[in-house]
């Protein structure tokens, strides 16, 4: 089982957006960059805020932002 990388987004409340769809339909997501605080690099500076699934739900969790015309 690997960890793989589904979208990646500029902003943060896009990101929070397309993980709380995915969790409500019960992909498990870890967005990384969550835990970066005020004062520390902004996400996006470092190439935005990446949500990761395993390598088994990658097609449905695609679906799923798909299908919510969420752009990945």
């Amino acid at each position: 089982m690997a960890v793989v990388v589904l979208a990646k987004f500029s902003s943060l409340p896009e990101a929070v957006v397309a993980k709380s769809l995915l969790e409500a339909e019960g992909v498990g997501v870890v967005m990384p960059e969550q835990g970066l605080v005020a004062g520390q690099l902004d996400a996006g500076v470092m190439g935005g805020w990446r949500l990761l699934v395993i390598d088994e739900e990658l097609e449905m969790a695609r679906q799923i932002l798909i299908d919510a015309k969420v752009e990945i």
